[in-house]
């Protein structure tokens, strides 16, 4: 279904993207992967997970409900005694119950149970040493790569819902980790999420805490791999539709950001259109009315995340950067010297509005063109945000 994650043969191979991955892994960095929602980031990751190359096994953690520094490492060393994980490990050394309970009991005042973790004492609280603790336990002839998905939500909770020094403390800890010399011979982390950690730690002042990580980017595919992928979900389709080399490139060209969700979603319109209306050969023609049909209230789910996601910004931040959108779909593009008339407006005086700007270009809503000018990244997104969100919110 579009926008699941998808794995094994339901996977399209991005392999520019996993190539750079492993290139970062080989030379012993930690990485922090920077991408929008909805491109194929966690898909990937779950793939490299299921594909290791040799000398790596992979553990992969979602952390996006966790607001705490205790409930992050919860979440973590929980997954690490999963039968998943110590299957995989068994397999690399034989590991019997009587090794599992060892590694355990380096958590001081915890116990396991089928559920997962419970407390001795109802005032101890997980930290980064004792992940530490535990990873210095296990003892195997692989690099394990720490997989963390949605990290940026967990330092952007912990700050609202608790304090900056809290922020602050939580990813220092993580630093240390990152930067433990005995640790980093066995352990990787790759950090992502849909929400910039950049943006946040510059909009918090900590930066240079994360100045360890190397950061990449999940690009859009190129042209002749983006026709690669239309045959690759029409092959899954069990209807009998045909798209000529022109009806291809004429549909890539209404998808203008060629990330595989959105090339995705115009195919299921085009195909349900098909199958309602008896076409096995579509025309340009047709790829215009399914686009037109991704905009109905039937599809207003496929878009809205990207207008729910504004609310995590403070109203006065999130009213400045509707209206940057708002502009910028009326008028295709906008100007720095336009967006630095809008800051003037004395209701926004008091916010930083750089950091909404470098929010909505680092979580995909815009980017700044050769032109000089902002324009929204999707033009499936524009032209929606233009019909629907803007008149409505």
């Amino acid at each position: 279904m579009t926008g699941q994650v998808v794995t094994g043969s339901k996977y399209f191979p991005r392999e520019k993207d996993e190539s750079k991955v492993w290139r970062r892994l080989n030379k012993g960095g930690h990485l922090l992967i920077l991408a929008p929602r909805r491109v194929g980031k966690t898909s990937l990751l779950r793939h490299l997970e299921h594909n290791p190359k040799e000398e790596y096994v992979f553990l992969y953690s979602i952390v996006q409900s966790c607001s705490t520094e205790h409930e992050y490492y919860k979440a973590i060393i929980e997954n690490l005694f999963k039968s998943d994980f110590t299957n995989k490990i068994n397999t690399l050394k034989n590991w019997g119950q009587d090794k599992i309970d060892a590694i355990k009991a380096s958590i001081k005042d915890v116990s396991f149970c089928e559920a997962g973790m419970t407390f001795n004492d109802k005032d101890r609280k997980l930290n980064h040493h004792d992940l530490k603790a535990v990873l210095n336990q296990i003892k195997i002839d692989k690099k394990l790569i720490l997989v963390v998905d949605e990290f940026p939500d967990v330092l952007e909770k912990i700050n609202a819902e608790h304090n900056h020094a809290a922020a602050e403390s939580f990813l220092s800890g993580c630093r240390e980790l990152w930067q433990d010399p005995e640790l980093d011979k066995k352990v990787q982390f790759i950090f992502t999420g849909s929400i910039g950690l950049d943006t946040l730690v510059n909009k918090l002042n900590l930066s240079d805490l994360i100045n360890a990580l190397n950061t990449i980017s999940v690009e859009p595919l190129k042209n002749d791999k983006a026709i690669e992928f239309i045959d690759f979900i029409t092959s899954e389709s069990e209807e009998d539709i045909q798209l000529t080399a022109e009806t291809k490139q004429y549909l890539l060209n209404k998808v203008g950001w060629l990330m595989p969700y959105y090339i995705e979603l115009l195919w299921v319109s085009l195909e349900d259109l098909c199958c309602d209306e008896e076409i096995t050969t579509p025309t340009n023609a047709h790829i215009d009315q399914a686009y037109l049909e991704l905009f109905s209230q039937n599809n207003r789910s496929y878009f809205i995340h990207w207008v729910e996601r504004l609310n995590r910004l403070h109203a006065t931040e999130r009213k400045f950067a509707l209206l940057l959108l708002q502009k910028i779909s009326e008028q295709n593009e906008l100007s720095v010297q336009e967006i630095y008339n809008i800051q003037q407006d004395n209701q926004f005086k008091e916010i930083n509005c750089s950091y909404v700007r470098d929010c909505l270009e680092h979580d995909g809503y815009m980017f700044f063109n050769s032109q000089q000018k902002y324009q929204f990244t999707s033009p499936l997104l524009k032209d929606w945000w233009r019909q629907y969100a803007a008149r409505n919110l």
